[in-house]
């Protein structure tokens, strides 16, 4: 049996590249199983709901909004050979052009085929050449999760290099397949930049390490560099942000230039590990500068000064501009929100300690035990490097949330070196105090560890079995490496047995916790069954020339279900139109609010743009060119143009030139969108259709006017010719606030009354404190103004639930929201508006409010406004 075994330890050791192939083999597999969770919509038991996110054979939709807009791209290059929808002649030349994205009028796209998109295409050849009902939707569907499964290799090499240990880059690796951070940015669904924000610096990380490492020996070191330039040259294709790997590897490169000619005289070799400064410059040259000039001549030279400008510009990401003028909508991007350190700390790695140990990792990088010769020796040329990228991306963390990301790859490395120097540590030291403290830390870490992690064990080896050939193929690999480990503990001598099995220890208790955290991982699409019966609609029943408004956050789906035009989305959210769509749906005054949509649909930007003519004649004033705008939208054009000339002083050539853009003789038919959500973001698009131009820019988004609802349930019942409603406002253990309405002859009243819910008696009856409160009861409007002084109003949509029961959808309005646009569309059908018309409806599972909750009205213009 002996013999057996040490015949299998032999091979391994004999054949390392078997091994190696093993366990990366095991990390890709673990990270795809992570990540395929989501597939088996655990989100829900309902197979009713499950249908609703699922298209005809049962494959859930794209997860979130931006990666619509590269299935949307991914659709236009298969199908047609190019980006965009079509191609457009600019300055004689054809170019792919987007006619759906920001709306009129467009834009030419001038980057190059994103890898996402080349990807999903490769996923989707191979899949579909054995599947014929798959759709590029599929195939894009899991491509994170295919992406993912390289997360964790360079990382593991990384650790290994630095610490010639297995276990430490495993641990390492995963770290960072684990991380909150990444994993459900990088879930199947999820299929958007996320995956590519981190791949290239990661394995131009490892290619520079290796070219460094390889120093000694130019030809091999110049290969690596050569290798991290052609991955920096891609990374363009990847994500806008490519150039922070460029800037933080070209910034080692020249400190460890610095570092070792300053040493290089001034230590001894076997102390200090100082670098070949002629092999450094080569490297430096085929990096640095050869990046550049292959960025530039790829994409380029403006695209490498931008990119190498950038940093500057993300420092102010945020900020609104004096220059513009206009509001900024990222202010109110979740992603972008500013987190705080537990923010940072918790989202990284999942745990303060993680957080810690990849912070020490970094540190322990500077002393290196690779060397046989001595227990200990100073070694910058890693840990400058790990050093300068945290430093970087702990920066841009505190930036905004979806950049914590960013700082993962780092701190994982970091736990994987921690985790090495300690195995390290434990193979070299023999002494008692090794023995009778660091053992007893990590076994009773080990069972700490253990103890949290043990009710998701099953979960953990078999997170889902959605992709059999995956699920299998991770266990039969572990357990080939298991055996392995074993007969290599059993084959040593008992002291390294020890040592090998504390090692074993030390990274089941880091690694087990991360993967406790990250089962079940379940996430619910946006798009859905519901949603595309009205978006297919569109798509087919409107004209080609059509345009949709609504928030920008769902238009990238709306741009993908219907290929038609859309005011703004999630990319192009950032601009005037955030003002004038907030504007649009805010508004009580309905004939602003569809001049308004005519002139976005038709002329776009061109009446409030930079070189228009009220911005000319204002002196650049956004202030007043809005409110200029704000005056004349709601007039015929005939008034329209006798306040530009008799008011603001234009001339008749000028003033036609703002009514062509205000007032057009054909404009787009526009179609508004609203949804349940819609509700519950208020605050957001309010505030921006509420601001005030003539407050300092700098002004804090909680300082401005902005308008909010607050969804209540209540319930209706019929008695004695009479509607009665009770709407429960509030309650505790020993009494309850209620608003009753009550209806009779088209009459209401409404009272507030305090019941105590112990004695069961009335405490107080009032008249209600609301505003004003509008109840709406089929095609029956009843609405009556009750407190001249009240901030609140109430608004009740009654549903029939059978023998003269209602079940009452209840809202609370700021005042200024009551009479708003966006009131009498979504919670009143349109009640009451005479240009604005629901043409289509349909459910909206996303979020609770009234079904069916996702609308679609046909805003009619009319002639009367070219009068």
């Amino acid at each position: 049996m002996g013999n057996i075994l040490n015949k299998i330890s032999e091979f391994f050791n004999k054949h390392e590249y078997i091994k190696l192939f093993l366990i990366v083999l095991v990390i890709g597999l673990i990270s795809f199983q992570l990540r395929a969770q989501p597939a088996d919509m655990g989100f829900t038991d309902n197979p009713q709901l499950k249908h609703m996110f699922a298209d005809e054979h049962g494959r859930m939709y794209l997860v979130a909004l931006d990666p619509y807009y590269y299935l949307r791209m991914t659709e236009d290059y298969y199908y047609k050979g190019h980006l965009g929808e079509t191609l457009k002649e600019i300055n004689g030349k054809l170019v792919p052009y987007d006619t759906c994205q920001y709306a009129p009028p467009g834009h030419p796209i001038t980057s190059p085929v994103p890898v996402i998109c080349l990807t999903t295409i490769a996923i989707y050849n191979i899949w579909h050449s054995f599947d014929s009902t798959v759709t590029l939707m599929n195939a894009a569907y899991w491509v994170p999760a295919v992406m993912g499964m390289l997360l964790g290799i360079p990382v593991f090499f990384i650790v290994r290099r630095t610490t010639l240990s297995n276990i430490g880059g495993i641990v390492g690796a995963l770290a960072i397949i684990s991380s909150p951070a990444l994993l459900y940015k990088t879930s199947a669904g999820f299929a958007d930049t996320p995956i590519f924000e981190v791949l290239p610096i990661l394995f131009i990380v490892w290619f520079i390490m290796e070219a460094i490492h390889n120093q000694e020996n130019l030809k091999k070191s110049l290969i690596f560099a050569t290798l991290a330039t052609l991955v920096m040259a891609l990374a363009p294709r990847m994500w806008a942000g490519w150039w922070y790997g460029y800037d933080i590897v070209s910034g080692f490169l020249v400190l460890y230039l610095i570092y070792s000619y300053i040493i290089k005289n001034g230590y001894k070799k076997s102390v200090v590990e100082v670098g070949n400064i002629k092999n450094i410059l080569s490297i430096i040259g085929i990096f640095t500068v050869g990046g550049a000039l292959l960025i530039s001549a790829i994409y380029g030279i403006n695209s490498f000064i931008n990119g190498a400008l950038a940093p500057m510009g993300f420092t102010t990401i945020k900020a609104v501009s004096e220059a513009s003028g206009w509001p900024n909508v990222y202010t109110t991007v979740s992603e972008l929100a500013t987190p705080s350190i537990n923010d940072i700390i918790n989202n990284s790695l999942g745990s303060t300690y993680l957080f810690v140990l990849g912070i020490t990792g970094v540190i322990l990088s500077f002393l290196s035990m690779r060397y046989k010769e001595m227990s200990i020796k100073f070694d910058a040329k890693y840990a400058i490097l790990l050093t300068l990228w945290l430093f970087a991306t702990f920066y841009a963390s505190t930036k905004g949330v979806r950049f914590i990301g960013l700082m993962v790859p780092p701190l994982s490395i970091g736990v994987g070196i921690f985790a090495g120097q300690i195995i390290n540590i434990i193979k070299r030291r023999n002494d008692d105090l090794t023995k009778w403290t660091l053992y007893p830390i990590i076994g009773i870490s080990f069972l700490v560890a253990l103890k949290i992690a043990a009710p998701k064990l099953l979960e953990i080896l078999v997170p889902t079995t959605y992709v059999p050939i995956a699920a299998y193929g991770m266990l039969l690999t572990l357990a080939i490496l298991v055996v392995y480990k074993i007969v290599d503990i059993i084959s040593s001598n008992k002291e390294m047995q020890i040592k090998k099995v504390v090692s074993i220890l030390l990274a089941i208790t880091l690694v087990l916790p991360p993967l406790a955290n990250a089962v079940p991982l379940n996430t619910v699409p946006t798009l859905n069954n519901g949603w595309l019966d009205s978006l297919n609609w569109i798509k087919t029943e409107t004209p080609n020339n059509s345009v949709i408004t609504s928030w920008w956050d769902n238009g990238h789906i709306y741009t993908w279900a219907t290929r038609k035009m859309v005011t703004f989305d999630g990319g192009s959210q950032n601009s005037p139109r955030a003002y004038w769509v907030g504007r649009a749906f805010s508004t009580s005054n309905e004939n602003l609010s569809i001049g308004i949509l005519r002139m976005l649909a038709t002329s776009g930007d061109e009446a409030f743009d930079e070189n228009s003519v009220l911005m000319n004649k204002t002196n650049h004033s956004v202030a007043k060119t809005v409110k200029i705008l704000n005056e004349i939208l709601p007039l015929d054009r005939t008034e329209a143009y006798n306040v530009l000339t008799n008011k603001y002083g234009l001339t008749s050539r000028e003033a036609d030139e703002v009514l062509n853009a205000t007032h057009p003789e054909h404009p787009n038919p526009d179609y508004l969108i609203t949804y349940n959500r819609m509700t519950d973001i208020a605050p957001v698009w309010s505030m921006f259709g509420m601001w005030d131009f003539n407050l300092s820019p700098n002004t804090p988004d909680s300082q401005r006017e902005k308008g909010y609802y607050q969804k209540l349930k209540g319930e209706g019942f019929l008695s004695n010719g009479s509607l009665i409603v009770k709407v429960p406002l509030q309650e505790t253990n020993n009494y309850m606030v209620m608003n009753l309405i009550m209806v009779k002859n088209s009459t209401m009243a409404s009272y507030d009354v305090t019941y105590n819910l112990k004695t069961k008696t009335l405490m107080s009856e009032k008249i209600t404190g609301f505003h004003k409160i509008i109840v709406k009861d089929g095609n029956n409007i009843y609405e009556n103004t009750f407190n001249e002084n009240g901030t609140m109003s109430e608004i009740v949509r009654l549903e029939p639930v059978g023998n003269g029961q209602y079940y009452a959808y209840v809202w609370i309005s700021s005042r200024n929201l009551e009479d708003s646009i966006y009131t009498k569309l979504h919670f009143l059908d349109g009640a009451g508006l005479k240009h604005i018309k629901l043409v289509k409806e349909s459910i909206d599972p996303t979020n609770y409010g009234v079904q069916p909750g996702f609308k679609v009205y046909k805003v009619d213009y009319g002639n009367k406004y070219l009068n």
